[in-house]
């Protein structure tokens, strides 16, 4: 059940003066949206559920700090981009070797095409979507957080900007950087084969 802002202000104003009550109200009415999220960023059911527990606590610590200068929701998203980082700067490097196929099966499962017939077409998009998915795990993951948030939240620059901590146009730089590294990636291939044709 979604809450109306004029609640969620209330809330948020209950769980400031120490009502813990108010704070689970407001965390159960974010915990789906959040879950969503950190699924996106960490690829896997269980990842995502440390994430989302790890935003939740990190908030009840920290509601007092909750300025409204953005939306709850931002503020929400912020702590989950700042938690992700600092759990990817811990992590071993070596062991994020797991994590590809079940951001694989994923990204599948989000972007695949798989209408009945149009097998070729089918065949065609899932390996395209493995090569981007590749690309992508290339690219750093504060730029890779970037890219998910535009085109799979469907976020603004300024939003991004806003959850990330971040002037906007280092989002539009960043996004950029990375919408050219996947042009130059299979734009190329493409130019060659028509070049050779010719």
């Amino acid at each position: 059940m979604r809450i109306s802002p004029a609640e969620e202000t209330k809330l948020i104003a209950r769980a400031q003066a120490g009502d813990v009550e108010a704070f689970c109200e407001l965390a159960s009415n974010h915990r789906r949206s959040l879950y969503v999220l950190a699924l996106k960023y960490s690829g896997n059911h269980h990842d995502a559920e440390d994430l989302t527990q790890d935003v939740l606590f990190n908030a009840y610590r920290a509601i007092r700090q909750f300025k409204r200068m953005s939306s709850f929701h931002t503020w929400l998203s912020r702590i989950m981009v700042n938690s992700f980082l600092n759990e990817k700067r811990k992590s071993d490097p070596l062991a994020s070797s797991d994590r590809h196929t079940t951001t694989d099966e994923v990204f599948e499962a989000t972007y695949s095409v798989s209408r009945p017939g149009h097998t070729e077409r089918r065949i065609n998009n899932e390996l395209l979507a493995q090569q981007i998915l590749e690309t992508l795990q290339a690219v750093p993951e504060r730029q890779r957080l970037m890219f998910l948030m535009k085109h799979q939240e469907g976020m603004t620059c300024e939003e991004i900007a806003d959850t990330m901590g971040i002037a906007v146009g280092t989002v539009k730089k960043t996004l950029f950087r990375v919408v050219d590294r996947l042009r130059q990636r299979f734009v190329a291939p493409a130019a060659l084969r028509t070049a050779t044709k010719g």
